[in-house]
Protein backbone atom coordinates (compact mmCIF):
# COMPACT_ATOMS: atom_id res chain seq x y z
CA UNK A 1 0.00 0.00 0.00
CA UNK A 2 2.99 2.42 1.03
CA UNK A 3 4.28 1.75 -2.38
CA UNK A 4 0.97 2.52 -4.17
CA UNK A 5 0.41 5.82 -2.75
CA UNK A 6 4.27 7.11 -3.18
CA UNK A 7 3.98 6.24 -6.58
CA UNK A 8 0.60 7.79 -7.08
CA UNK A 9 1.25 11.14 -5.31
CA UNK A 10 4.75 11.69 -7.59
CA UNK A 11 2.26 10.84 -10.39
CA UNK A 12 0.20 13.51 -9.33
CA UNK A 13 3.39 15.71 -7.94
CA UNK A 14 2.30 15.81 -4.15
CA UNK A 15 3.60 13.82 -0.85
CA UNK A 16 1.84 11.88 1.13
CA UNK A 17 2.37 11.17 4.89
CA UNK A 18 -0.03 9.77 7.16
CA UNK A 19 -1.55 6.44 8.65
CA UNK A 20 -1.68 2.87 7.05
CA UNK A 21 -4.26 0.66 8.76
CA UNK A 22 -3.39 -3.19 8.34
CA UNK A 23 -6.82 -5.33 8.75
CA UNK A 24 -5.32 -8.68 8.34
CA UNK A 25 -2.63 -8.24 11.50
CA UNK A 26 0.26 -8.54 9.57
CA UNK A 27 3.98 -7.97 10.94
CA UNK A 28 4.51 -4.18 10.59
CA UNK A 29 7.36 -1.78 9.92
CA UNK A 30 8.55 0.86 12.14
CA UNK A 31 6.89 4.55 11.83
CA UNK A 32 8.51 6.70 10.35
CA UNK A 33 8.65 10.56 9.40
CA UNK A 34 6.25 9.89 6.73
CA UNK A 35 4.02 7.04 7.71
CA UNK A 36 2.97 5.33 10.85
CA UNK A 37 1.76 2.01 11.07
CA UNK A 38 -1.33 0.16 12.60
CA UNK A 39 -3.38 -3.07 13.26
CA UNK A 40 -6.86 -2.77 12.49
CA UNK A 41 -9.41 -4.35 14.49
CA UNK A 42 -11.11 -5.10 10.91
CA UNK A 43 -14.50 -4.47 13.54
CA UNK A 44 -15.96 -2.43 10.51
CA UNK A 45 -13.87 -3.50 8.10
CA UNK A 46 -12.60 0.15 5.59
CA UNK A 47 -14.95 1.85 8.53
CA UNK A 48 -13.11 0.68 12.00
CA UNK A 49 -9.61 1.41 9.65
CA UNK A 50 -10.50 5.15 8.60
CA UNK A 51 -11.71 5.40 12.60
CA UNK A 52 -8.77 3.38 13.54
CA UNK A 53 -6.17 5.89 11.31
CA UNK A 54 -8.16 8.55 11.74
CA UNK A 55 -7.20 8.82 15.74
CA UNK A 56 -3.13 7.95 15.10
CA UNK A 57 -3.18 10.36 12.51
CA UNK A 58 -4.34 13.05 14.97
CA UNK A 59 -1.98 11.31 17.55
CA UNK A 60 1.25 11.35 15.29
CA UNK A 61 0.59 15.19 14.12
CA UNK A 62 0.21 16.39 17.54
CA UNK A 63 -3.25 17.94 16.76
CA UNK A 64 -6.41 17.25 13.73
CA UNK A 65 -4.95 18.14 10.43
CA UNK A 66 -7.19 20.62 8.57
CA UNK A 67 -8.16 17.44 6.05
CA UNK A 68 -7.54 13.99 5.49
CA UNK A 69 -7.70 11.87 2.39
CA UNK A 70 -9.09 8.55 3.46
CA UNK A 71 -8.87 5.74 1.20
CA UNK A 72 -9.02 1.77 0.70
CA UNK A 73 -7.13 -0.91 -0.83
CA UNK A 74 -10.12 -0.80 -3.68
CA UNK A 75 -9.12 2.44 -4.90
CA UNK A 76 -5.69 0.66 -6.35
CA UNK A 77 -7.79 -3.10 -6.98
CA UNK A 78 -11.07 -2.06 -8.45
CA UNK A 79 -10.88 1.79 -9.82
CA UNK A 80 -8.74 4.15 -11.40
CA UNK A 81 -6.70 5.35 -8.73
CA UNK A 82 -5.13 8.72 -10.12
CA UNK A 83 -8.16 9.88 -11.76
CA UNK A 84 -10.19 9.66 -8.75
CA UNK A 85 -7.49 11.09 -5.78
CA UNK A 86 -6.95 14.09 -8.72
CA UNK A 87 -10.19 15.09 -9.19
CA UNK A 88 -10.47 14.75 -4.97
CA UNK A 89 -7.57 16.66 -4.01
CA UNK A 90 -8.15 19.36 -6.66
CA UNK A 91 -10.80 20.36 -3.85
CA UNK A 92 -8.60 20.17 -0.59
CA UNK A 93 -8.05 23.85 -0.65
CA UNK A 94 -12.09 24.70 -0.43
CA UNK A 95 -12.87 21.73 1.77
CA UNK A 96 -9.88 23.46 4.08
CA UNK A 97 -11.49 26.73 4.29
CA UNK A 98 -15.08 25.45 5.07
CA UNK A 99 -16.05 25.98 8.74
CA UNK A 100 -18.72 23.55 8.60
CA UNK A 101 -18.23 19.61 8.38
CA UNK A 102 -17.46 18.70 4.45
CA UNK A 103 -17.29 15.06 2.84
CA UNK A 104 -15.42 15.50 -0.82
CA UNK A 105 -15.57 12.29 -3.39
CA UNK A 106 -17.55 10.63 -5.99
CA UNK A 107 -21.49 10.76 -5.43
CA UNK A 108 -23.86 7.96 -6.34
CA UNK A 109 -27.33 8.33 -6.76
CA UNK A 110 -30.27 5.99 -4.85
CA UNK A 111 -31.47 4.40 -7.76
CA UNK A 112 -33.11 1.48 -5.88
CA UNK A 113 -35.62 0.75 -3.28
CA UNK A 114 -34.69 3.84 -1.02
CA UNK A 115 -34.50 6.84 -3.42
CA UNK A 116 -33.53 9.43 -0.58
CA UNK A 117 -30.79 9.15 2.03
CA UNK A 118 -32.94 9.02 5.44
CA UNK A 119 -30.58 11.70 7.05
CA UNK A 120 -30.53 14.32 4.67
CA UNK A 121 -32.79 13.77 2.43
CA UNK A 122 -30.49 13.94 -0.91
CA UNK A 123 -31.08 11.50 -3.63
CA UNK A 124 -26.82 10.73 -3.55
CA UNK A 125 -24.02 9.97 -1.47
CA UNK A 126 -20.36 9.93 -1.74
CA UNK A 127 -18.65 6.45 -2.12
CA UNK A 128 -16.37 5.46 0.52
CA UNK A 129 -13.28 4.19 -1.66
CA UNK A 130 -11.53 7.57 -1.48
CA UNK A 131 -12.82 10.61 0.02
CA UNK A 132 -11.59 13.71 1.68
CA UNK A 133 -12.95 14.99 4.79
CA UNK A 134 -12.44 18.58 6.64
CA UNK A 135 -11.53 18.73 10.82
CA UNK A 136 -15.19 19.73 11.69
CA UNK A 137 -16.13 16.00 10.01
CA UNK A 138 -14.18 14.01 11.84
CA UNK A 139 -15.85 13.91 14.65
CA UNK A 140 -18.84 12.70 12.77
CA UNK A 141 -16.56 9.58 11.33
CA UNK A 142 -15.90 8.71 14.85
CA UNK A 143 -19.37 8.32 15.81
CA UNK A 144 -20.46 6.06 12.92
CA UNK A 145 -19.86 3.25 14.74
CA UNK A 146 -22.12 4.36 18.35
CA UNK A 147 -24.77 5.13 16.09
CA UNK A 148 -24.71 1.95 14.50
CA UNK A 149 -25.12 0.16 17.86
CA UNK A 150 -27.69 2.80 18.97
CA UNK A 151 -29.71 1.84 15.73
CA UNK A 152 -29.44 -1.79 16.29
CA UNK A 153 -27.16 -3.21 13.74
CA UNK A 154 -25.96 -6.06 15.90
CA UNK A 155 -23.13 -7.88 14.28
CA UNK A 156 -24.37 -11.34 16.53
CA UNK A 157 -27.69 -10.78 14.51
CA UNK A 158 -28.69 -12.47 11.20
CA UNK A 159 -29.93 -9.11 8.76
CA UNK A 160 -33.25 -10.64 8.37
CA UNK A 161 -33.65 -11.23 12.33
CA UNK A 162 -36.78 -8.60 13.50
CA UNK A 163 -34.52 -7.92 16.35
CA UNK A 164 -31.52 -6.45 13.50
CA UNK A 165 -31.84 -2.68 12.57
CA UNK A 166 -34.73 -1.74 14.49
CA UNK A 167 -33.82 1.83 14.84
CA UNK A 168 -33.40 2.32 11.25
CA UNK A 169 -36.01 3.71 8.39
CA UNK A 170 -37.72 0.42 7.11
CA UNK A 171 -37.34 1.19 3.66
CA UNK A 172 -33.55 1.96 4.15
CA UNK A 173 -33.42 -1.52 5.93
CA UNK A 174 -35.06 -3.39 3.48
CA UNK A 175 -32.55 -1.65 1.02
CA UNK A 176 -29.27 -3.25 3.15
CA UNK A 177 -31.34 -6.59 3.08
CA UNK A 178 -31.68 -6.56 -0.32
CA UNK A 179 -28.28 -5.79 -0.91
CA UNK A 180 -26.52 -8.35 1.46
CA UNK A 181 -29.12 -11.07 2.18
CA UNK A 182 -32.66 -11.16 -0.64
CA UNK A 183 -29.89 -12.03 -3.51
CA UNK A 184 -32.72 -11.34 -6.24
CA UNK A 185 -31.44 -7.79 -7.15
CA UNK A 186 -29.37 -6.71 -9.94
CA UNK A 187 -27.58 -4.47 -6.89
CA UNK A 188 -26.61 -7.73 -4.78
CA UNK A 189 -23.33 -7.52 -2.90
CA UNK A 190 -20.87 -9.55 -5.47
CA UNK A 191 -19.28 -11.08 -2.43
CA UNK A 192 -21.79 -13.40 -1.77
CA UNK A 193 -20.49 -15.34 -4.43
CA UNK A 194 -16.91 -14.47 -4.38
CA UNK A 195 -16.38 -15.14 -0.55
CA UNK A 196 -17.07 -17.90 2.17
CA UNK A 197 -19.81 -15.79 3.72
CA UNK A 198 -20.99 -16.51 7.43
CA UNK A 199 -23.91 -14.72 8.71
CA UNK A 200 -21.41 -12.66 10.85
CA UNK A 201 -19.71 -11.53 7.87
CA UNK A 202 -22.86 -10.36 6.12
CA UNK A 203 -23.86 -8.24 8.71
CA UNK A 204 -20.61 -6.56 9.13
CA UNK A 205 -21.26 -6.02 5.59
CA UNK A 206 -24.33 -4.63 6.32
CA UNK A 207 -23.33 -2.36 8.92
CA UNK A 208 -20.47 -1.18 6.29
CA UNK A 209 -23.30 -0.12 4.02
CA UNK A 210 -25.08 1.69 6.85
CA UNK A 211 -21.76 3.58 8.11
CA UNK A 212 -20.97 4.69 4.50
CA UNK A 213 -24.86 5.96 4.02
CA UNK A 214 -24.92 7.33 7.45
CA UNK A 215 -21.60 9.56 6.89
CA UNK A 216 -22.45 11.35 4.35
CA UNK A 217 -26.31 11.93 5.69
CA UNK A 218 -25.49 13.11 8.81
CA UNK A 219 -22.17 15.35 7.08
CA UNK A 220 -24.96 16.69 4.62
CA UNK A 221 -27.52 17.73 7.72
CA UNK A 222 -25.27 20.72 8.56
CA UNK A 223 -22.44 20.36 5.97
CA UNK A 224 -21.51 19.95 2.64
CA UNK A 225 -21.30 17.49 0.44
CA UNK A 226 -18.79 17.90 -2.60
CA UNK A 227 -19.18 15.92 -5.46
CA UNK A 228 -16.70 15.27 -7.90
CA UNK A 229 -18.68 14.27 -10.77
CA UNK A 230 -21.09 16.88 -10.91
CA UNK A 231 -19.83 18.72 -13.62
CA UNK A 232 -20.26 17.17 -17.39
CA UNK A 233 -16.06 16.65 -17.96
CA UNK A 234 -14.65 15.06 -15.01
CA UNK A 235 -17.71 13.07 -14.73
CA UNK A 236 -16.39 11.83 -17.90
CA UNK A 237 -12.93 12.05 -17.40
CA UNK A 238 -13.42 9.30 -14.54
CA UNK A 239 -15.83 7.50 -16.66
CA UNK A 240 -13.30 6.89 -19.32
CA UNK A 241 -10.61 6.35 -16.91
CA UNK A 242 -12.58 3.79 -14.91
CA UNK A 243 -13.23 1.55 -18.43
CA UNK A 244 -9.28 2.36 -19.54
CA UNK A 245 -8.61 0.16 -16.32
CA UNK A 246 -11.79 -2.52 -16.25
CA UNK A 247 -9.91 -3.28 -20.17
CA UNK A 248 -6.29 -3.30 -18.93
CA UNK A 249 -7.21 -5.47 -15.67
CA UNK A 250 -8.92 -8.07 -18.24
CA UNK A 251 -6.12 -8.54 -20.13
CA UNK A 252 -3.73 -8.48 -17.43
CA UNK A 253 -2.02 -5.22 -18.20
CA UNK A 254 -2.52 -3.51 -15.21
Amino acid sequence: MRTRLEALARKMGVRFQGVIVDNRRSDLPPDDESWAYVSGSNSDHDFSAYAEGLSRCVEKAGAAPDTILFINDSLFTLHSAYAHAREVIAYAGLVRQLVVPALCGKTDPYAAMCHRSPWSGLPFYVSSFCFLLNRPAFDVLGALSRWADADGLDRSLTVTDPRWGTGLQPNFREFIRAFVAYGESWFVWPGLKRYAVDDRLISTKARCIYLEHRLSGEIAREGCLIPINERTLPRWRLYIAEKIVLLKRKFGLH
